[in-house]
């Protein structure tokens, strides 16, 4: 009888102590990842760069911390934005069988940067386990079009991502650029 006491004491001891490590962990301050920098044409020229910010939201009664992460273009290079009315503006919403026009209608334009992902810490002080991506696309892949210069020219492309939402890294699968005026997300 003590031994089984004794042993229901050991478990119940353990799953508290457990339950607190958890608690303590959703309080902690996450780590973003680094800034990375990126040569997607091969030119030895950086082309844009992931870039993580930290920062403070402040609502009614209740504040936190956050962070984010943008595309920023390097030099003279652009990403594609698209709009929607009264809401917000997104950069990964393409899909495979879209095409990247150089030309822009009211909803598209070629902009100098934009945020894609964010971590936004509770009121309550808790941090999620997972970043947000900031897409109406409900699944992966991910595509980001991109005007890059190359020498005297631009070149038209899109750039096949992967986010990891438990870590906020970013990794590109796959790549296409043309000279041409529109360039099919074809893969």
């Amino acid at each position: 009888m003590k031994k089984t006491l004794l042993f229901s004491l050991l478990i119940s001891l353990a799953l508290s102590c457990s339950k607190k490590d958890e608690d303590v962990a959703a309080l902690a301050t996450p780590v973003p990842p680094k800034m990375s920098v990126f040569d997607v044409n091969n030119d030895a020229v950086d082309d844009f760069a992931i870039v993580y910010s930290h920062g403070i939201w402040d609502g009614f009664e209740t504040s936190g911390d956050f962070f984010s992460g943008k595309v920023e273009p390097l030099g003279e290079n652009t990403i594609l934005r698209e709009y929607e009315e009264n809401v917000s503006s997104t950069l990964l919403f393409a899909h495979t069988g879209d095409s990247i026009l150089r030309q822009t209608d009211d909803t598209l334009s070629w902009t100098d940067q934009g945020w894609f992902i964010s971590l936004f810490q509770g009121g309550d002080g808790v941090w999620p386990k997972e970043w947000r991506i900031e897409s109406p696309k409900t699944s992966a892949p991910y595509y980001i079009g991109m005007q890059i210069q190359e020498e005297d020219i631009f070149l038209l492309g899109w750039l096949k991502l992967e986010i990891d939402t438990t870590t906020g890294e970013v990794k590109i699968l796959d790549s296409a650029f043309t000279t041409e005026d529109s360039i099919l997300i074809d893969r």
